[in-house]
């Protein structure tokens, strides 16, 4: 039997998960729920819905002890969050909903960022619900199902993290009485929020819970709560001991058939020493996790500042290895799930063909031509986001700038095959993550493996007085040992421009094995194909950033500065051309189309391609249209990971009615990137072209069933209709 909350196997005649403790439902049990709550007419939570005239529902979370979860968005404030809907067995006492009340008044003022806020509790048609902040990331326990067991430094981390999340509650007199991994979200940027504070307590009465609903899971209960006295912070440290030893070993501690059985072990059993299951763990870490598993509580850390404290002692003195990179395995290739983000794309006629054909030139402009080296025979090589340790915020745009200048440099070289930061961002939308800003080493990683990367380059970035050091490690994806570390330094910010990309990228690329013949610097410098400007290139990326988000007035606003900086800034004009056609200036178009043609001259290699495929489309003569089609075919087997050349060709064939080739191409973009708006339009109007409307109205709903409250999907219907 398969449990709902944590999907852990168990045994047919199980009534407990043995996994996390969730009682399974029987007929008798549902027999017992009040008439008044089978009475109640059941909610529509399909996408789109909307809940409580207010909340349109996303996509179901999860399901718990107390309920199932959902993303919504709340469309008073245009804010995502999560929604609690709790059972009605438990929502019709009204003595454990008073008590909800009462404890969610206490768990809202903890306010730390490694505590997801509780909003309020409210009923619509007797069905009761709780309202959070909602946490894009993963819950802890998925992670470490994932990856058997996590890094010692990694769970160190999110110790410490999630020590400080409590260390605010218990100053405010909170106690969280069920902490568990899968109450322990990991965000986007790597932060442990810590949820559900108020809710154990809440059902803390005798004959309130409903049939077999336990107040915390048994494998994380201290002893003392097994024994039915008051938890207290000393609780909460015990769990936590719970997860630390889990996140090292891979396995609690304590594990039986049932919730009694493992409770028993909590009170009588002395947990065996983590080191016997990983030998990597400290002596240190083992012995802090043992004193949290301290049978009586004077006997453990008297408070998690303490228990910070010590752990930050511990990850101080953590090792760091260096080895060589062994030989690549050959890529194999991996299957998606598909799921649908459409945005519909409205263009006025005079911008159709120039703006359509100037979406395809990517983020990475100007790279050197890979040439006839095979696929199979370059190194895969990825670079995540840098850690600004200046101490100044001005500077968090490096974070995203040098990452984009060394790709943009390391593309030049034929031997290396770079995952664009196109592409990262659309591995994350795959996997619910893109309002992801910073990639950090275990999201790259994950990211690297999914997509066959050899070598994944990260670093950080100082500034003492006026020089700017900037230092870099590239490490093997497969075994995450460090392969290469290297520095530059230079005056002024400007430095990382003028000389620091061109030295780093030729010391990744004899770290990542390529020999002196093969990693030779580039005939031409990083400066001279960008920009000499680092204020002009911060201007470029936030008006890059927000034209993908669709803010064309802001984007204009800082593209136009950044041209302003640097006149021959290519890329800035490439991307200032597509704000005026989606802005429908006309005028401003073709002046921003003839600066780019200016200063588009020293583009070589795949943005090369892309510039004579620009350029030939812009003419209307047949030879030119068969030249744009040849361009593209080509740069389809060179850069098959390209999905906007694949949406171009899917384009260029519907408009000569090839509908099978426009079809196949249109897919190709869609499984490159299943979130691929333009694509999806695209692929949903083939079909209504061919009167396959139930496929077309199929894209059509699940656009609108992942974008609430975007009226294009309901339009485009109509236009069908």
């Amino acid at each position: 039997m398969k449990c709902p909350k944590c999907e852990y196997n168990n045994t047919d005649e199980s009534r407990f998960c043995s996994h996390c403790g969730t009682r399974f439902e029987t007929s008798e049990d549902i027999s017992e729920v009040p008439t008044m709550t089978r009475q109640t007419p059941i909610e529509d939570f399909t996408p789109g819905s909307i809940f409580a005239e207010r909340y349109q529902i996303i996509e179901e979370l999860g399901i718990g002890g107390m309920g199932t979860v959902y993303k919504a968005l709340d469309t008073t404030i245009n804010e995502k969050v999560a929604l609690k809907l709790i059972k009605p067995e438990i929502a019709s006492n009204k003595s454990t909903i008073e008590r909800f009340q009462n404890e969610l008044k206490y768990a809202r003022k903890v306010s730390h960022k490694n505590v997801c806020r509780m909003y309020h509790l409210s009923k619509d048609n007797n069905s009761h619900y709780i309202v959070m902040e909602y946490v894009p990331g993963e819950n802890l326990k998925s992670m470490i199902r994932m990856t058997k067991q996590l890094s010692v430094n990694a769970s160190v981390n999110i110790a410490k993290q999630v020590c400080e999340g409590l260390a605010e509650a218990h100053r405010l007199g909170v106690v969280h009485r069920d902490l568990k991994p899968s109450n322990i979200m990991i965000d986007r940027e790597g932060n442990a929020r810590i949820m559900d504070f108020g809710i154990a307590r809440s059902l803390e009465t005798d004959g309130v819970t409903g049939p077999g609903l336990m107040v915390g899971t048994p494998e994380y209960m201290s002893p003392e709560q097994v024994e039915g006295k008051r938890a207290d912070q000393c609780s909460d440290i015990y769990s936590l001991g719970i997860i630390l030893f889990e996140m090292v070993a891979g396995k609690v501690p304590f594990e039986g058939k049932t919730p009694i059985s493992v409770a028993l072990k909590h009170k009588k059993e002395i947990p065996q020493n983590p080191r016997k299951i990983n030998n990597q763990i400290p002596d240190s870490l083992s012995s802090t996790i043992l004193k949290c598993l301290e049978k009586k509580k004077e006997k453990r850390f008297q408070s998690v500042e303490e228990l910070l404290e010590e752990l930050t002692r511990i990850e101080k003195r953590l090792p760091t290895t260096e080895s060589k990179i062994p030989k690549r395995k050959p890529i194999t290739s991996r299957e998606i799930t598909v799921r649908f983000n459409l945005k519909k794309l409205f263009l006025p006629a005079f911008v159709l063909v120039a703006v359509i054909i100037l979406v395809t030139v990517g983020w990475n402009f100007l790279s050197k031509e890979a040439g006839a080296v095979p696929l199979e025979d370059m190194v895969r090589v990825a670079v995540i986001t840098f850690q600004n340790q200046t101490g100044d915020s001005n500077y968090d745009y490096l974070q995203e700038a040098i990452p984009n200048l060394l790709i943009t440099s390391l593309e030049q070289n034929k031997y290396i095959r770079v995952t664009t930061w196109e592409r990262m961002r659309d591995l994350l939308k795959q996997m619910e993550k893109e309002d992801v800003r910073v990639i950090d080493r275990d999201l790259g990683f994950e990211l690297c493996r999914q997509e066959g990367v050899d070598a994944i380059v990260l670093g950080s970035f100082v500034k003492a007085e006026k020089t700017f050091a900037t230092d870099v490690k590239v490490l093997d994806v497969e075994t995450k040992n460090l392969i290469k570390s290297t520095s530059s330094r230079g005056e002024g910010v400007d430095s990382i421009l003028n000389k620091q990309i061109d030295e780093l990228s030729r010391e990744i690329s004899r770290g990542i094995g390529l020999s002196e013949r093969k990693a030779r610097p580039p005939k031409v410098q990083i400066a001279d194909v960008t920009t000499t400007s680092m204020e002009a290139y911060n201007y470029f990326l936030r008006g890059r950033d927000d034209f993908e988000k669709y803010y064309y007035s802001d984007a204009r606003r800082f593209l136009e500065k950044a041209v302003e900086l640097d006149p021959e800034f290519a890329l800035a004009h490439l991307y200032l051309s597509r704000t005026y056609g989606f802005l429908g200036d006309r005028t401003k178009l073709d002046e921003s189309i003839e600066r780019f043609k200016k200063h588009s001259k020293k583009v070589t290699g795949k943005d090369g391609m892309y510039v004579k495929a620009i350029l030939a489309s812009m003419d209307e003569e047949d030879k030119d249209r068969e030249k744009y089609l040849k361009i593209l075919q080509e740069m389809s087997k060179r850069y098959p990971e390209e999905k906007r050349v694949h949406f171009e060709l899917g384009l260029h064939y519907m408009g000569r009615e090839m509908n099978d080739e426009a079809e196949a191409e249109l897919k190709k973009a869609i499984e490159l990137d299943p979130k691929y708006g333009y694509a999806l339009n695209q692929l949903a109007y083939l079909y209504s072209y061919q009167n396959d409307f139930e496929r077309a109205l199929e894209h059509f709903h699940r656009y609108a069933s992942v974008s609430p409250g975007d009226a294009n999907p309901f339009d485009s219907m109509g236009e069908m209709y």
